[in-house]
C-alpha cells in the first residue's frame, strides 16, 4: 500500500512527540526533524508508511538512543493481558463458536497500538473486551479462512503487537486443537520498534513454548518481502494461508498475492476513511477480496 500523505503527518507527530519525551534540546530537535523531512522528500512514492516509520525511528535512535522507548508499555500489556488470560480463556471455551470467539479477541487486541494512535488506555482496552462477544464481522470471509486453515498444512501468523500476542496465542491454541495436521510458525519482528511484538515478547508471553516463532529480521512495523529476512520471506511464501494482523503489515503486506487475510481495528483517519467504517471497527479482508477498500 501506497503511502498517504496523512502518513507523513502521522510520522511528523509521533518524532515531535518523542523528542518531547527525551526533552530533546530546541536546536538539536529541530535538526532532526529537517533531516526526517529530508527523508520524507527523498521517499520513493511506492514506500509504505512502516519504511517511513522505521526510518524515521532509526533516525532519532541513533541521535537520541530512544530504542527503550516503549519498553515500559510493552511489559505492561504483556502482563496486563496474561492477568486477564485465563478468564478470557474461559469466556472462549463456554462458547458456542470457538473459533469465532477467539478471532473477535484477537482482533480486539490490535487496540493495544502506539504507532498508530497518540495513546492507548486500560480503560478503552476494558470496553472494547466488554463488548468484543458483540462486535460485528464479516462471518462470510471469516468462514472462507477458517475454509482454507482446513485444508492448509502450513499457516503463518504474523503478529503486530506485545499484549495482543497472548490473544492471539489463544486463537492459535484453538485453530491448532481443531487442526491437528496444520503446521504453525509466528512471525514477530526482529528488534525493538514502537510496541511490537519481538521475540523477547513472545518469550515472555510463553507463545514460543507452543508454536515456532521466528524473527522477520526487520525494525520495521510491518512486514516488507523485499525488507525481510531469507527465512521470514520462505515462510510466507511456503504458506497455504497467512494471517497478518494490525494495519502495519496491511500497509507492507498488501499486493504481495499471497493467500493472505489481514485482521485489524480501524484506529487512524485513514483507515477510517478507506474502508468506510466507525473508529475501532474489525476489519477482516482478503489479499485478493478487498472490496471496500477505496
Amino acid at each position: 500500500m501506497k503511502v498517504d500523505q496523512q502518513c507523513f503527518l502521522c510520522c511528523a507527530k509521533k518524532a515531535m512527540s518523542l523528542l518531547e519525551q527525551y526533552q530533546v534540546p530546541q536546536e538539536k530537535a529541530v535538526r532532526l526533524m529537517k533531516e526526517i523531512y529530508g527523508g520524507f522528500s527523498r521517499a520513493d512514492e511506492e514506500v509504505s508508511a512502516p519504511i517511513l516509520m522505521a526510518d524515521m525511528m532509526g533516525i532519532l535512535d541513533a541521535n537520541v538512543g530512544i530504542s527503550d522507548a516503549y519498553e515500559g508499555p510493552k511489559r505492561q500489556y504483556n502482563q496486563e493481558l496474561l492477568r486477564r488470560s485465563h478468564d478470557i480463556k474461559g469466556e472462549i471455551d463456554g462458547s458456542k463458536e470457538l473459533f469465532m470467539t477467539g478471532l473477535r479477541y484477537a482482533l480486539t487486541g490490535n487496540y493495544i497500538d502506539f504507532g498508530a494512535m497518540d495513546t492507548v488506555s486500560e480503560e478503552k482496552l476494558d470496553e472494547l473486551l466488554g463488548k468484543c462477544q458483540e462486535i460485528t464481522v464479516d462471518e462470510v470471509e471469516a468462514r472462507r479462512l477458517k475454509e482454507d486453515i482446513a485444508r492448509a498444512k502450513r499457516l503463518v501468523y504474523v503478529t503486530d503487537n506485545a499484549g495482543e500476542i497472548v490473544l492471539d496465542s489463544l486463537w492459535l491454541q484453538i485453530i491448532k486443537e481443531q487442526n491437528q495436521q496444520l503446521d504453525i510458525t509466528v512471525l514477530v519482528r526482529g528488534g525493538a520498534i514502537l510496541n511490537d511484538a519481538a521475540e523477547e515478547d513472545a518469550a515472555f508471553v510463553n507463545l514460543d513454548k507452543s508454536f515456532q516463532v521466528i524473527s522477520n529480521g526487520t525494525k520495521i512495523p510491518g512486514t516488507s518481502m523485499e525488507e525481510i529476512s531469507s527465512q521470514a520471506r520462505e515462510a510466507l511464501l511456503q504458506a497455504d494461508v497467512c494471517i497478518a494482523k494490525g494495519q502495519g503489515n496491511f500497509e507492507s503486506l498488501h499486493g504481495c498475492g499471497l493467500n493472505v487475510y489481514y485482521l485489524f481495528l480501524c484506529k487512524c483517519d485513514l483507515f477510517v476513511k478507506k474502508f468506510q467504517v466507525p473508529r475501532f471497527s474489525p476489519v477482516i479482508v482478503h489479499e485478493k477480496r478487498i472490496v471496500q477498500y477505496t
